[in-house]
């Protein structure tokens, strides 16, 4: 395992005194995990170490094809460059009892040092990524790592990153392809990196609620949007109304039943509670209010 080191001294530095103090907090618990570029763990870790193993599959996996994957190009068409930019950072987090609560700041963490770190914006920006390893998370690791990505991702949005969550059970789809599953690891991780255009889709998907969705679709668009293409453009603002439409009807939904038992309630006979769930269906489909 990783022998600790003074976390400062090793820490990207930062190149403004803003950025300096944000880099100094994400930085000041004692126990904070040394961050390394992938040129030092090829160094210093020897493989079947945890590290070693990461940067195994990140080589043989997302920097390479894959006859599954449903189109030409590396599964992780910035990974190839990232490596040559050794502009990938890595942190271990040897700790055995970690909660949701934990793991949640210590990725808030690196979040903001991630916001501090160098490039910050420019074209090679989008081409450094922080991946968070979490070695000893046992049986329940996959789990744990999904439900803090679900739970931080809107924050991460909002600022325009994006929050992958990596492990051996991750049944997430490809893109391109139902059958392939691109962010299997063999250990569970986070991965932080800037948003990009072609990161719709993640933002699109109906497993997120109407609410949930629309937000992300927003901060897409005021991120994104000066630099969008016309389709992506359109797609995005379309997912955003049928967002709010979706929320609009679920909220109504939600009403019917209370309308119709106060109409019962109120001695209406059957055809006024039918009125009333009539009414209801016609404001839902667009109609009259």
């Amino acid at each position: 395992m990783m022998t600790q080191k003074d976390p400062q001294s090793t820490l990207p530095q930062a190149t403004c005194p803003m950025a300096a103090a944000r880099a100094e907090t994400a930085a000041h618990p004692a126990a904070s995990p040394r961050l390394m570029r992938v040129s030092e763990v090829d160094r210093e870790y020897p493989g079947g170490t945890p590290l070693a193993q990461v940067m195994d599959w990140v080589r043989a996996f997302l920097a390479r094809p894959h006859p599954d994957l449903g189109r030409k190009g590396a599964v992780c068409p910035f990974v190839p460059v990232s490596l040559l930019q050794d502009s990938i950072w890595l942190a271990e987090i040897t700790d055995r009892d970690l909660s949701l609560d934990k793991i949640s700041a210590i990725i808030s963490e690196y979040r903001d040092l991630f916001l501090a770190t160098e490039p910050t914006r420019g074209p090679d920006a989008i081409n450094k990524a922080f991946m968070v390893v979490f070695p000893n998370l046992g049986a329940e690791g996959a789990a744990v790592v999904d439900e803090v990505q679900y739970r931080l991702k809107r924050d991460f949005v909002d600022m325009g990153l994006m929050l992958g969550e990596f492990h051996a059970a991750n049944e997430s789809e490809g893109l391109r392809n139902p059958e392939f599953r691109p962010l299997r690891s063999p250990i569970p991780m986070l991965a932080i990196r800037h948003m990009v255009d072609s990161d719709l889709p993640f933002l699109l998907r109906a497993g997120y609620p109407a609410s949930v969705r629309a937000a992300f679709l927003r901060s897409y668009l005021y991120r994104m949007a000066g630099t969008l293409p016309s389709t992506k453009l359109e797609q995005a603002l379309d997912g955003v109304i049928e967002a709010e439409v979706e929320q609009r009807i679920d909220v109504r939904l939600a009403l019917l039943p209370a309308a119709v038992d106060a109409a019962a309630g109120a001695g209406a006979g059957p055809a006024g509670v039918a009125s009333v769930a009539t009414d209801a269906g016609a404001t839902l489909l667009g109609g009259r209010p």
